[in-house]
């Protein structure tokens, strides 16, 4: 992209109310112009997010994936997310998923809805603006290792493919072409 049509996105998503740091800036762009590549490891490292996806991995390798109810893109990965539940566990990575706290009750009821049995953890409101804007259109995951340090992020349509990169990367191995590492 360009640097002059990276500035009029920017200033299109300015009037909208969108302005934000570099990082997340970046992420959005991305997201608004339809991107399919996930976004760089320390763009996603950045968020508001990363803190919260350590303190729910508990010490142990896991996948910890950030998302909300109105997200499209979400919605179409919680069946992949729900399929790779049941092999992380063989695996022994904890898979956590995670919502706003403020759309916890529509999460769960859209969840019950659709027939899918993920758990989910309320955040109670540690994710910044910036972050919860991102979540409007794209869910986050993060890969924890043994030690809480992030090994691996992606932002973007979730598939077990995606998942099981990420799930590697939480255990040593390389995230292989479906995450990014750090």
């Amino acid at each position: 992209m360009s640097d002059m049509t990276g500035r009029a996105i920017a200033r299109i998503l300015a009037e909208f109310g969108c302005a934000m740091r570099a990082p997340a800036r970046r992420l959005a762009l991305a997201l608004a112009l339809g991107a399919t590549l996930p976004a760089p490891a320390a763009d996603l490292a950045g968020l508001s997010a990363a803190p919260v996806a350590v303190q729910l991995a508990e010490g142990s390798p896991a996948v910890v994936v950030l998302w909300t109810p109105g997200c499209m893109t979400c919605r179409k990965s919680l069946a992949e997310i729900e399929r790779f539940v049941a092999i992380a566990a063989k695996d022994g990575v904890a898979v956590r998923t995670v919502v706003p706290a403020g759309v916890y009750d529509d999460a769960r009821a859209m969840l019950a809805r659709r027939g899918l049995s993920l758990p989910v953890v309320a955040d109670e409101n540690r994710l910044d603006a910036s972050t919860l804007r991102i979540l409007l259109d794209s869910p986050l995951a993060y890969a924890v290792d043994r030690d809480g340090k992030i090994v691996a992020t992606r932002g973007g349509l979730l598939g077990v493919r995606v998942l099981e990169g990420l799930a590697n990367a939480a255990q040593g191995g390389e995230p292989g072409p479906s995450g990014l590492s750090r």
